[in-house]
């Protein structure tokens, strides 16, 4: 068995001889990857009768270039998912991501960090902000970010700023006509402040604040309602290793989102944001996510809606190239100022078969349902697939 390393789980340890060595670039190491997947969804349109199935073909390219020094770091990422259905071919999308972060490391103890990425995506057919047109709604982020460390012996600091671009496309509807999808566009900032204080080596407790505006391009939606909007989280949270097999990483706090407009009510309540991770034995990682966060919607006379999610996963190195999962969620979207609250339940299971250093396969089963209190909302979906991924 290989080493393993000290907090490493199952899925991210060392593997020499099935981890991609890439292509040295002087400084710089190449990393690409391609992976095509095979997949059969029986509900594409989510929708709680006259379900409609289909096979889904996905094509991925991945491709990495990650610096290699000593000191500072660069990194650039870009990566494509090219999306066909055999029958409805109206859905068919293409989304890609093109980023790049680095690094300066001015001192020691003082860090600068930034970064820019540009995202093409689509909108999910069981989204409560699903236009239902003849495509799926396609949207683009552009996304800025800024920060700074500083450590002052046991006590340490973060500065964090992010501005994100964020512009929907309009959609044909099934009679020929045009949704207008421009009330959506807006932009996106954050300011983050985060301070930490190390108790013990491996321990430490921080608190955190962050302050956000979002601005729309337009005054008003389709509805007339004018979603502008300012907020503020207070939280406090602990990293801690407790040792080296169980890693703990949490936080809890209140956050409160404020509309322009006096007839959106605004959202309040507690936030919180966790990952547990245990090492049950150095085959087996289990991981525990939490998170409860304010969405935007566009859904009449709603603000927003609190999402909280929850998610165990198992993961098992049955042999050393055979890596087994299980995994069940949960989320909850609670709308402010209309009736509606949905339930999300997911299950799902996988394998994956590392052949060498350049080739795996992959396979499993999710199942996914919405429980919702609006009429025509409900809706359960299977998904089976199979994916074969190459990398150097």
């Amino acid at each position: 068995m290989d080493e393993v390393v000290r907090g490493a789980t199952v899925t991210e340890r060392s593997r020499p001889d099935y981890d991609p060595v890439g292509v040295r670039l002087g400084g710089f190491f190449l990393l690409p990857a391609l992976s095509v997947q095979e997949s059969y969804n029986s509900n594409i349109f989510a929708t709680e009768s006259n379900e409609e199935s289909d096979f889904i073909t996905s094509i991925e390219p991945k491709l990495d270039l990650r610096s290699n020094w000593n000191n500072h770091a660069l990194n650039l990422h870009a990566d494509a998912r090219v999306v066909r259905f055999a029958d409805f071919d109206s859905e068919d999308f293409e989304d890609y991501t093109l980023a790049a972060d680095g690094r300066v490391d001015v001192q020691r103890d003082l860090r600068l960090f930034g970064g820019v990425a540009h995202m093409l995506r689509h909108e999910q057919r069981s989204s409560p902000n699903d236009q239902g047109g003849r495509e799926p709604t396609e949207y683009e982020v552009s996304t800025i970010n800024l920060g700074v460390e500083k450590q002052f012996n046991r006590l340490s600091t973060r500065l964090d700023a992010k501005r994100d671009f964020i512009s929907y496309d309009d959609v044909r509807t099934g009679a020929g006509g045009t949704i207008d999808q421009g009330d959506r566009d807006r932009e996106q900032t954050e300011i983050g402040l985060r301070a930490g204080y190390e108790i013990a080596p491996l321990r430490e407790i921080y608190v955190l604040g962050l302050y956000n505006f979002r601005e729309y391009d337009r005054t008003t939606d389709r509805n007339g309602f004018r979603r502008d909007s300012d907020g503020y989280t207070l939280a406090v949270g602990a990293e801690y290793d407790l040792s080296g097999v169980t890693f703990l990483d949490a936080y809890v706090g209140y956050t409160q989102q404020e509309y322009d407009d006096a007839r959106l009510g605004d959202l309040s309540g507690w936030t919180a944001g966790a990952k547990l991770t245990w090492n049950v034995t150095q085959l087996t990682t289990v991981t525990g996510t939490l998170s409860r966060e304010v969405e935007e919607t566009i859904l009449s006379n709603a603000s927003g809606y609190f999402a909280t999610r929850a998610e165990i996963r198992a993961d098992h190195e049955l042999l050393r190239n055979l890596l087994l999962n299980a995994s069940i969620g949960y989320e909850n979207d609670e709308f402010e100022g209309i009736s509606r609250d949905d339930d999300y339940y997911l299950f799902g299971i996988g394998a994956k078969y590392l052949m060498n250093r350049y080739l795996s396969v992959s396979g499993g089963y999710g199942y996914r349902t919405r429980s919702s209190n609006q009429p025509n909302a409900d809706f359960d979906e299977n998904v089976v697939f199979l994916r074969l991924t190459g990398q150097m």
